[in-house]
């Protein structure tokens, strides 16, 4: 499958055992549910999957199962970037080998290095695979800006880099200005989706599909059948809910949420911790607003 991030995406949390091994079962039953829901591409051991709290078998696994269940009823991407190209290169051929259909790569943190150094890593990972590549500026997670020109240079020189998820919000605009003849440039999440519609964006990549796929779904769908003032208020109506996902850092409002809907995805992995009792009744208000308490696992 040719890999365009078209439609909604889920950056999917892993459900955890009480001993904390991955809950396979679960994360088979529950990634279902998101594309019977209308999620088009999946993104595991991420963020919210606590990619860094993950070992190299595990998202090995989670790819494969991943790829096992959606068939070709959705993609799979891989959160494969690292702070060193080789590792990343490691990481982008477990990809393919489990059968991902792209890899996000977010620039090599904590190194901080200048533009040149992050032109090479990204042609040393470009040169060691076929597999399609997507450029994740994320500098509040890696430390560093990854600058238009940098990736201007690189797609013109590697047709396998095919999007941009651009984070930095400011930068958004040229962005798609200076590379949209080229790539594919996608929004930050789900509370820029409208935004990054309005300029050509043709799906976002989320932290809510994970609790509202159908919603998501829903917007997506208004917007790109021409009803852009019913994709604004079905927005609207989410807001809250996108707003709740970031009471405390990813994932622990996203795994008490899933299990509240009735869903077994356990304790997050430390540093993730159990909401705070006030931060559980908080988002408990908003689940019940939205009447998901136990009832997404029942459908």
């Amino acid at each position: 499958m040719a890999f365009t991030p078209t439609g909604i995406g889920a950056v999917n949390p892993t459900p955890q055992h009480a001993d904390g091994r991955v809950n396979e079962e679960e994360y088979r039953r529950y990634i279902r549910w998101l594309v019977d829901k209308g999620v088009r591409f999946l993104q595991p051991s991420a963020a919210t999957g606590q990619s860094l709290q993950t070992s190299r078998e595990e998202y090995r696994r989670l790819l494969r199962i991943s790829v096992e269940e959606v068939g070709d009823r959705a993609a799979v991407t891989a959160y494969a970037g690292r702070a060193d190209p080789r590792e990343t290169i490691a990481m982008v051929n477990e990809a393919a080998a489990a059968g991902a259909h792209a890899a996000y790569l977010i620039q090599p943190f904590f190194s901080t290095p200048d533009q040149e150094g992050l032109y090479l890593h990204y042609k040393m990972v470009a040169q060691a695979t076929t597999l399609p590549l997507v450029f994740y500026n994320n500098a509040a997670r890696a430390g560093v800006n990854l600058s238009i020109d940098v990736m201007d240079r690189l797609t013109d020189e590697f047709p396998n880099f095919v999007a941009l998820k651009q984070s930095d919000v400011e930068q958004f605009p040229n962005s798609v200005r200076r590379l949209r003849h080229k790539i594919v440039v996608t929004p930050k999440s789900e509370h820029h989706m409208l935004f990054g519609f309005a300029l050509g964006s043709p799906g976002v990549l989320t932290f809510a599909a994970n609790i509202i796929p159908d919603r998501l779904a829903a917007i997506h769908r208004a917007w790109f059948d021409g009803d852009q003032a019913r994709a604004r208020d079905l927005y609207l109506e989410c807001l809250p809910l996108f707003d709740i996902i970031h009471i405390e850092p990813v994932p622990n409002a996203i795994h008490h949420m899933l299990n509240r809907m009735g869903w077994a995805f356990g304790t997050p992995r430390v540093p993730a911790h159990p909401l705070s009792p006030e931060h559980a009744r908080a988002v408990d208000a908003v689940l019940e607003k939205f009447g998901l308490v136990q009832s997404a696992a029942a459908e």
